[in-house]
Order: C-alpha cells, then structure tokens, then sequence
C-alpha cells in the first residue's frame, strides 16, 4: 500500500471534496441571459415584417418584407397588386437600391421579361384585369456586405407608365 502524497502547496483538503448544494450546480445565471435572449428575440426587437402601402390611380400596392433582418438570413418579399381598371402590361420596378447586395433566389410567378433601366431593376407580367389582384413573392438572401441596410422604392407600371410607388427601407443588424 502506498501512502498518500501531500497536497501541493495552496490546495487543502476543502478544495478536494466533492461539492454540495448549489455549489456543485452551473451557475443559474446563464439561464437568466439564455431567457433574457429569448425574450428580447420574441418581442421582435431583432427582427420583424411589416407592410408598405400605396394606392393611387386606381391602383394599389402593398409589399409585405422584413423591416429588421440580420447578415445572412433569408427573407421573403411579397408584393400585392389590386387594380380597378385593367393594366394592359404589368411591370414591377425595384429601385437597384432596395435589392443592393441582395441575392435573388426564386421568383414566383417567373416575369416575362426582365431589364435593368433608369436605375430599376423592371420585372413584365401579363395584363392585369380590373377588379382583380396578383401577387409575387421573390426570396432572397442577406450578403454579409451589407452594413446598416437598404432602401428604395418599388413601382407598379403599365408599360412605361408609371401608376403607383412605395418606398421601402430595411435594417439589417450583423
């Protein structure tokens, strides 16, 4: 049998016992902050959508997108077009701004034609019966480039004519 080797110097035996009560447990702290997190994420503080109305000329739009997004994250945009009278062809201009380091994954419906002109990015669509609406959503991704966010202005357009405008702005935090 061999006899136990003393302690170094600075370690008694208090500090080899096992420890009880809550001592022995991780600090309930970190599930404070872990909570805390949460909390905040919920209440929509670091992230949330909202709609951006227009209407005039018979015409109304409205672009349902997150206000606040993060670097990297996917998001979605979805863009509402009701028309009273027909619109005999269809076209949705996005100001370059708005999608300035924006990776473009799907569009659905796919336009027709697509051009960049007078600093827009102009999707074509059929015609648009009176007294009916449309949608479009396109998903995109966050570049991680972007420092503060974007903004910009989207048009609904019958041909060149310009009907109604809304202006857009998203945050994005890193």
């Amino acid at each position: 049998m061999h006899a136990a080797l003393p302690s170094p110097e600075g370690i008694e035996e208090s500090h080899q016992r096992p420890l009880a009560g809550w001592r022995r447990h991780a600090n309930p702290m970190s599930i404070l902050v872990f909570g805390a997190v949460v909390l905040v994420a919920m209440t929509g503080a670091l992230g949330h959508e909202r709609d951006w109305h227009a209407s005039g000329r018979g015409v109304e739009l409205r672009v349902h997108a997150p206000e606040v997004i993060r670097n990297g994250e996917f998001l979605e945009m979805r863009f509402h077009v009701t028309s009273e009278q027909r619109i005999e062809e269809l076209v949705i201009g996005i100001e370059s701004t708005l999608w300035e380091d924006l990776t473009v994954n799907t569009m659905i419906p796919a336009a027709s034609e697509e051009a960049s002109e007078d600093g827009e990015f102009r999707f074509t669509f059929s015609g648009l019966e009176g007294g009916t609406a449309t949608l479009w959503k396109v998903d995109l991704q966050v570049n991680p480039d972007i420092v503060l966010g974007n903004e910009g202005s989207v048009t609904i357009y019958d041909g060149d004519e310009p009907l109604v405008s809304a202006d857009l702005s998203i945050d994005v935090l890193p």
